[in-house]
């Protein structure tokens, strides 16, 4: 395997990424100018988030800069594994934890079942081991290169375990997706604003789980196709950055969502009981109207014969 190709996917992947950390950073400083009053927890969780995507991505271009230009003549080092990758993914996964258990938390929040949350936890926990597995097998390829002297070796021996991480993504996407859907039409009634308001986050919903669901499905089909290849771990940076943005994102849309539920609340009451009130007291007005002039015109009636009879 030629270097070009196995570190084609990581440089595509650091330049997607980097260009989805602009966004991040936008998104966290939206949220701590307009939130000014949220809970110490949610500020802790985003700026947590925002100082692990700052190392991530500093980390992933300094592995680019390391295989690509400081070994560029090096061909054993750029088919070498080094502390610099296992670092790198460890960070990522520990934002994917992050992101995961804030969602994790804000699902059992609205459904109150905490059989959801078990399940999502220790599904969590699965893909933990499997990922950190791997992981501790990368870094003996650092520390030792006995075990695997290369990346094609090293993807050789762990392909069923990079394999059974990426599914576990893909269910555990899936599933955080429509569950939330699910309880979002459930809770439907017939209050306008109400499903304006369900409208709007079962769209956010389904999006941002579809879009990840999507990339975890990339990064298991180049995994499959490119086998010798780290093409599949483009994906997996590109991945990263999406959770931390649909994190910051639901964050930020609480402002929009107010006040959308707020102006559906105006228009409920301006024009809707306007056009109720413009039909039927009218027709309950026309209705007595003519009740009046028929008993009118039977009494005059009465009267006319009464009078005219001696």
């Amino acid at each position: 395997m030629s270097a070009s190709s196995l570190l084609r996917g990581p440089l595509i992947g650091t330049c997607l990424a980097s260009l989805l950390y602009g966004i991040t950073c936008l998104q966290a400083f939206f949220y701590f100018q307009t939130y000014v009053d949220d809970r110490r927890g949610l500020k802790f969780t985003v700026a947590l988030l925002l100082t692990l995507e700052t190392i991530h991505v500093a980390l992933s271009i300094w592995v680019v800069d390391s295989y690509l230009v400081a070994n560029y003549t090096n061909p054993y080092a750029l088919q070498s594994a080094t502390w610099l990758t296992t670092t790198t993914f460890s960070v990522g996964f520990i934002i994917d934890l992050v992101v995961y258990f804030y969602f994790t938390w804000r699902i059992w929040m609205f459904t109150s079942k905490l059989w959801i949350m078990i399940f999502m936890v220790g599904w969590r926990v699965a893909m933990v081991i499997a990922t950190h597995t791997s992981l501790v097998d990368s870094c003996r390829t650092c520390t030792n290169g006995v075990l695997s002297s290369t990346w094609v070796s090293y993807l050789e021996r762990e392909k069923i375990l990079i394999l059974t991480g990426n599914t576990l993504f893909i269910i555990g996407d899936t599933f955080s997706a429509s569950i939330m859907a699910w309880y979002l039409n459930k809770s439907r009634d017939h209050a306008l604003r109400t499903n304006l308001l369900v409208n709007r986050l079962l769209v956010f919903a389904v999006a941002t789980g579809g879009i990840t669901v999507l990339v975890d499905i990339i990064a298991l089909a180049l995994t499959l196709a490119q086998p010798h290849s780290l093409a599949f771990t483009g994906a997996i940076l590109v991945q990263t950055r999406l959770y931390a943005n649909s994190l910051l994102v639901s964050l930020n849309l609480r402002n929009a969502n107010k006040r959308a539920y707020e102006d559906a609340i105006h228009t409920a009451t301006v024009e809707l009981p306007m056009t109720s009130i413009a039909f039927a007291p009218n027709s309950a007005e026309t209705a007595r109207l003519n009740e009046a002039e028929s008993s009118v015109g039977k009494e005059s009636w009465h009267t006319a014969s009464g009078s005219g009879n001696p």
